[in-house]
């Protein structure tokens, strides 16, 4: 339990990116009929955005708990 209370933002980040990533497999791309593609792209940098700051929270929690 210990081991979530000192991690818990930056799993909470994780998880946000987690699910970012798969809204984005759940919606999905699809050609209309003008042949343009339609995605939602938006997912796939907050995926990376957010996990990038969840190690970097990891990091601090970690070196701060030492």
């Amino acid at each position: 339990m210990n081991f979530f209370h000192k991690y818990k933002l930056s799993i909470l980040l994780s998880l946000c990116g987690i699910g970012c990533l798969v809204a984005y497999h759940a919606i999905g791309a699809y050609i209309n009929k003008d042949g343009v593609l339609i995605e939602s792209f938006g997912f796939l940098p907050l995926f990376w955005i957010f996990q990038l700051l969840a190690l970097v929270v990891l990091t601090i929690s970690f070196f701060r708990s030492r």
